[in-house]
């Protein structure tokens, strides 16, 4: 069974070259199986989140709610987008070199908590490219994903409420930043990761 729905004609490969090209990111919709998606999200339905805050050396600049990293689930997660075949095509797409391998984790924004992480990059441990993908398919407000640059402050894309299974990809350079805006109202759950060069190991 294919776990990720990677397999793209040469016109819809254009597309997304000539998309990342011109903003940094692409839209991926209906990126996992829908069997595996399911089952990812039956799981999660009977794991416990725990809060995690965002923190740098200099202060701390979000909060959500994340399922522990020893949790089978997550496994699962960086199981599937470790997979070499998705990583050709990323790196078709992209022109980001070579990647080695993807980690990755979940995470859930709820209402009334105050769920959200500031403008940052992601620049550490040979990361290459970042993905959201939505897990969840409770209707929310809110919780925009924001890609800008870093100097200028123009933002690049932004994307509000996903569709279960829905991903974005994204460049991580120290020219750009991206953020989770504060979710407003409903649940907003997603699996995050980065797929990284060679010289990392999960």
């Amino acid at each position: 069974m294919q776990l990720v729905n990677f397999n793209l004609d040469q016109a819809l490969l254009e597309q997304y070259k000539a998309e990342y090209a011109e903003t940094n990111c692409i839209l991926l919709k209906d990126m996992l199986n829908p069997k595996i998606l399911n089952k990812l999200m039956d799981k999660l339905d009977k794991v416990i989140f725990q809060t995690k805050f965002e923190t740098s050396e200099e202060n701390k600049f979000g909060k959500v709610l994340f399922v522990d990293q020893h949790e089978p689930v997550v496994a699962t997660f960086n199981f599937i987008f470790n997979d070499t075949g998705l990583f050709s095509c990323l790196e078709d797409i992209t022109n980001c070199g070579t990647i080695d391998n993807f980690t990755g984790r979940i995470h859930r924004s709820e209402e009334g908590e105050n769920h959200r992480i500031d403008w940052h990059g992601d620049n550490a441990d040979h990361r290459l490219l970042a993905i959201t993908i939505c897990l969840g398919n409770t209707p929310y407000t809110g919780a925009a994903f924001e890609l800008r640059e870093r100097s200028s402050k123009k933002i690049t894309r932004s994307f509000g409420q996903l569709n279960a299974g829905d991903a974005l990809i994204f460049r991580i350079d120290p020219q750009l930043e991206h953020r989770l805006a504060p979710l407003e109202t409903g649940r907003r759950t997603v699996g995050v990761g980065w797929f990284r060069a060679p010289g990392t190991k999960n």
